[in-house]
């Protein structure tokens, strides 16, 4: 019976010194873990909506960022320039994205390398021409320009009337 209760003793002291890894994800407080905050400076992706070309009919085109939240047109960004833009920002439904139409549009620009905030954007969303883009509305759009003052990693929050719309996280050359 000793062996067994100096064997039950030892395996619970050593369960007690053991470190659990660290969850990948958000704890349900909103804390960050290191791998998860790696998470948060990757490269946004690449996509395509379908959009009216010249005839009236749908034709491809490419974005990056967030499918239905927020992204940019899907191009070279360059530092110091004014990089003409159009910011596409979802509503989740065609209702809700109507209600964002003739709405300020603010994103601001976080350098991964430096930490510097900027305002990289400013805008307001316009109304589409239904004759062109007809009901229901799916997206919106801001045109503007976007600067970002250096090459790097950056991160841009979306804003509407100063709510968050999402974050995208792009590479400036």
């Amino acid at each position: 019976m000793k062996p067994f209760m100096f064997f039950l003793l030892f395996c619970l002291f050593l369960g007690g010194c053991s470190q659990a890894e660290p969850s990948p994800a958000k704890q349900s407080n909103g804390t960050v873990t290191a791998s998860n905050k790696a998470d948060e400076w990757k490269v946004s992706p690449v996509f395509t909506i379908p959009k009216p070309g010249p005839d009236g009919k749908d034709v491809p085109y490419g974005l990056q960022g967030v499918n239905n939240k927020f992204a940019i047109v899907d191009g070279p960004v360059i530092a110091g320039a004014k990089n003409k833009q159009l910011v596409h920002i979802w509503g989740g439904t065609p209702e809700k994205t109507e209600q964002l139409f003739n709405k300020s549009v603010k994103v601001i620009g976080t350098s991964k390398e430096t930490g510097k905030v900027v305002t990289a954007f400013e805008g307001a969303i316009g109304v589409p021409n239904e004759n062109i883009i007809k009901p229901p509305h799916y997206y919106s759009e801001a045109v503007g320009y976007l600067i970002l003052p250096s090459k790097g990693i950056w991160k841009l929050d979306a804003y509407v009337d100063n709510k968050s719309f999402g974050s995208i996280v792009i590479e400036v050359k």
